[in-house]
């Protein structure tokens, strides 16, 4: 998806961001999978950075940002230890053996060549590196909590994000040896009615490729259903990866 052909951008910290508890998690865990020193990061497929900015500060590290779209870049907050650069994973802008650590949140389903994107995390990690995917998964996608409103939806993820043993596959075959396949439960909603409003933002790429006609309906369903559960939380399962 071309970001910067859509609005996705200007709604995304709206309707994607995660509550401090829950950043404070994926930091941890990411930490705890980290196989070396970590003195310099890159976070490909940044977008807002939303999580360049807490891993510059978890890890007291610089981070390099990389997006390719600039207007997701122009919506990232700005922070003295992260650097945001337009760019693909596919050519990184960094020279060999830059970075400790890759960290990719939610951006491996939009690679156009996830064979290269993997070869280039090669060549610009140390040896003793490590990357870190945080991704969604096609087996999963019909658990997420908006599955059940959005039926196009599931099979629009179906079609565009990838299974875990194609994630595995890829790191495999450019010299990478998984060493973590796991998976976290995060609340992504405080209540129902939260979780419809942040969903109204049309910050999630999968629902950005209905049309309009199936993303509205989809909204009312939901809407409906979180006037009777307003009390519940949400939340969802997302897989994380781990090649050294």
């Amino acid at each position: 998806m071309n970001y910067d052909s859509t609005t996705i951008p200007a709604n995304y910290d709206a309707g994607r961001s995660l509550s401090p508890e829950m950043v404070a998690r994926w930091m941890e865990l990411v930490a705890s999978h980290s196989s070396a020193v970590v003195r310099t990061i890159l976070d490909i497929g940044c977008g807002t950075g939303r999580f360049a900015v807490p891993l510059a500060a978890h890890f007291s590290a610089p981070v390099v940002g990389v997006d390719p779209s600039a207007k997701m870049l122009a919506q990232a907050r700005r922070d003295p230890y992260v650097h945001f650069v337009q760019g693909q994973g596919e050519h990184i802008p960094l020279r060999d053996r830059a970075v400790d650590l890759v960290v990719m949140s939610m951006a491996y389903h939009h690679f156009t060549q996830p064979s290269e994107v993997a070869t280039e995390c090669r060549r610009v990690l140390q040896p003793a590196g490590s990357v870190f995917v945080r991704t969604g998964v096609r087996e999963r996608m019909a658990s997420y909590p908006y599955a059940p409103f959005f039926p196009d939806a599931v099979r629009a993820g179906e079609r565009c994000l990838p299974s875990a043993s194609e994630i595995c596959t890829v790191f495999g075959s450019t010299g990478f040896r998984s060493a973590i396949v796991g998976e976290i439960v995060l609340e992504v909603a405080a209540s129902w009615p939260d979780y419809a409003t942040r969903i109204a933002t049309g910050a999630d790429s999968v629902l950005a490729s209905l049309n309009q006609k199936q993303f509205h309906a989809g909204l009312r369903r939901l809407r409906d259903y979180a006037i009777k559960q307003a009390s519940a939380p949400v939340t969802e399962t997302i897989d994380d990866f781990v090649f050294r």
